[in-house]
């Protein structure tokens, strides 16, 4: 699969509010992502920092999506280097839909300088798990039940994958890293924006614990994001899955392994990832958002939802 750029810079309602309206052909759309947030590294050490890059994927009005960016390597990323954020919102896709179109995006996080061949691997199964999911490369949908469908069939296709992923990525062989993955379905319905973000969820392992897992999920961080205060200072915080005006939803991208060491045990680590979009209407501001679908109450930080809207 050959990537290109497309001339686009990197990133990453109704069905809940914040729909914007447009006439009933020929919506703009920009899909941005707003932030990446490294909230613990890949690579391990106190002062570690990683290289993370996306691949986006799908469909638009039908027609394939393949991009990858940056175009070469990655991005320096770590807890105090965000590669992505909301001053300088980067370009995932900006287009048209006309009246009952759609574009469905796949997003996936990796973190190293990038394997040509082993990305090719994972998106040549991503496609073929895809080919399942019924009018996922058809230009338009029929309703919201349409919508919702292929939104659930493609997480199942993909999660086929993903749970197999270290197939492919795995630090014995030092390999690239997946760090991430989820879906967004922005659609066209009569004039009104409508859209859907699906995370790839629980991958491996299980939800709570501190035992070896894979997710990509709505959920809400520790707190340990470090983030810029308005006086320029460091700080650490708790993340929702959404900002404080609902214009931005965050995907949590966590890994806990342990990894063998020469004598002793093995070590605990974590690699965890907040990734940001924004949708943007007609009217040129952000779509807002919410979440949808709360599973698991045995407190705040193990709380997630399985979708937004």
């Amino acid at each position: 699969m050959k990537f290109r750029s497309l001339g686009l810079a990197a990133g990453l309602g109704v069905l809940a509010g914040g729909a914007a309206m447009a006439s009933a052909a020929g919506a703009p759309v920009t899909i941005d992502c707003s932030s990446i947030h490294a909230i613990q590294t890949y690579n391990v050490g106190e002062a570690a920092m990683d290289q993370a890059y996306l691949l986006v994927t799908g469909f638009a009005d039908g027609k394939p999506v393949n991009l990858r960016f940056p175009d070469a390597e990655g991005w320096k990323a770590g807890p105090k280097e965000p590669p992505i954020t909301d001053k300088k919102p980067l370009q995932l896709w900006k287009g048209e839909l006309d009246d009952g179109h759609y574009a469905v995006l796949t997003v996936t996080l990796m973190q190293g300088k990038g394997d040509a061949a082993k990305d090719k691997q994972l998106l040549d199964k991503l496609a073929a798990a895809e080919k399942s999911v019924a009018g996922l490369d058809k230009p338009s949908l029929g309703s919201a039940d349409d919508l919702k469908k292929l939104a659930t069939d493609k997480v199942k296709a993909d999660q086929s994958v993903i749970s197999k992923i270290k197939d492919i990525y795995s630090r014995d062989k030092n390999t690239d890293h997946y760090g991430g993955q989820f879906s967004l379905i922005v659609w066209n319905d009569r004039g009104k924006i409508q859209k859907r973000l699906d995370p790839v969820g629980l991958t491996f392992g299980e939800h709570n614990g501190l035992d070896v897992k894979i997710y990509s999920k709505l959920k809400n961080s520790r707190n340990n994001v470090v983030s810029k205060n308005d006086k320029g200072q460091w700080e650490e915080l708790q993340y929702e899955p959404t900002n404080d005006d609902s214009t931005e939803i965050r995907v949590k991208e966590l890994e806990t392994e342990y990894i063998p060491q020469a004598t002793g045990n093995p070590v605990r680590h974590v690699t965890d990832y907040l990734v940001g979009v924004e949708v943007i209407g007609p009217d040129g501001k952000p779509l807002t958002w919410t979440t949808e679908d709360q599973q698991n109450n045995e407190d705040t930080i193990h709380v997630y939802w399985n979708y937004a809207d």
